[in-house]
């Protein structure tokens, strides 16, 4: 008798290895939760209101240095939030190596970033622990490469600094970019270990 059915589905990685202008990469899309993506919606709604109505009220009426000061504030929650909206609706990472450099691109709707490694320089490949203490399973967090203190699944040290790649992976598909990573890069710079 088998027990097949009696354990739990194995989950599928949420990356992609894929062909982009006929090089292989790794992809991996923005994991969207809902709950977030409705509450920011409406919180951005409210706060442009509130916006234009402190701003109408700069133009027209007193209080202009308060009221200047706490627009530099709100244009700067205002960025933030509307960064983190939308990279949960069209955020995409890459990573992929190609004539031994390892390039890694994020992109989201209006903007995205490509930086080149030089694959020699890549030392200690290893993955990493998220930042939340309860993994991307209850609130599934995808949050967005460029924030400050952003912690990857992958991390390597290149020079003096460590870099962290593919935020909103966890660990297990950390080992397996790894992996694949260690295969493409230069030999005598990688070893892949646990963080």
């Amino acid at each position: 008798m088998s027990n097949s059915g009696q354990f739990e589905p194995l989950p599928e990685a949420r990356f992609k290895i894929e062909f982009v202008d006929g090089m292989e990469a790794i992809t991996f899309h923005a994991s969207r939760n809902w709950f977030s993506i409705l509450f920011i919606g409406v919180w951005l709604t409210i706060w442009t209101i509130g916006g234009f109505a402190a701003f109408s009220q700069l133009v027209f009426g007193e209080a202009r240095l308060f009221l200047a000061i706490w627009l530099v504030g709100w244009a700067i929650g205002w960025l933030f939030a509307a960064s983190w909206l939308g990279w949960q609706l069209g955020g995409k990472l890459r990573v992929s190596v190609q004539e031994q450099a390892m390039i890694y691109r994020w992109a989201m709707p209006f903007v995205s970033k490509t930086k080149h490694y030089d694959g020699q320089q890549v030392k200690n490949l290893r993955t990493g622990r998220s930042m939340w203490p309860w993994g991307g399973g209850f609130i599934n967090v995808s949050y967005p490469p460029f924030f400050p203190m952003t912690f990857g699944s992958v991390q390597f040290d290149y020079g003096g600094r460590t870099l962290h790649l593919m935020p909103g992976l966890d660990e297990a598909e950390g080992r397996q970019i790894v992996e694949w990573l260690s295969k493409r890069l230069p030999r005598s710079t990688v070893t892949s270990g646990q963080y």
